[in-house]
């Protein structure tokens, strides 16, 4: 098990993948001409913020909210895992949860992973900004 210090993760991070594994093992991106960023600064407060191409939905304001994926709060390091305390959110139903995230660091690429929900896992690649 990789043991990450609050010096691995601190800094800012540009998205270079994000994929979901679905329940039956199948990967595939989240969506369209994806960017995002997350920041985890020496406070202890973090952001992430990442964009899609519009979604599917039947209006302009569905289509934008099913393109955006915020969400900031606090974190911490445990081990391998890093634990956000999120306290902003574009799904309301995050505010006030903790998302674990499984940490893996090679070199300047983070990878960071959800554990297995309803609908899979989310897989994110980040690289360091310098």
């Amino acid at each position: 098990m990789q043991v990450l210090s609050l010096n691995d993760v601190q800094g800012s991070w540009s998205l270079e993948s994000f994929d979901i594994e679905k329940l039956d093992k199948s990967v595939g991106p989240w969506g369209q001409n994806m960017h995002g960023l997350i920041i985890f600064a020496p406070s202890g407060h973090m952001s992430v913020s990442i964009n899609r191409a519009l979604g599917a939905g039947t209006t302009e304001a569905e289509k934008i909210f099913d393109s955006i994926l915020f969400y900031s709060g606090t974190y911490r390091i445990d081990g391998n895992e890093i634990r956000n305390s999120v306290q902003n959110a574009s799904n309301p139903a995050r505010i006030g949860r903790e998302m674990i995230r499984h940490a893996v660091l090679e070199g300047d690429v983070l990878t960071l992973s959800s554990p297995v929900e309803s609908f899979g896992r989310a897989i994110l690649r980040w690289r360091r900004i310098k």
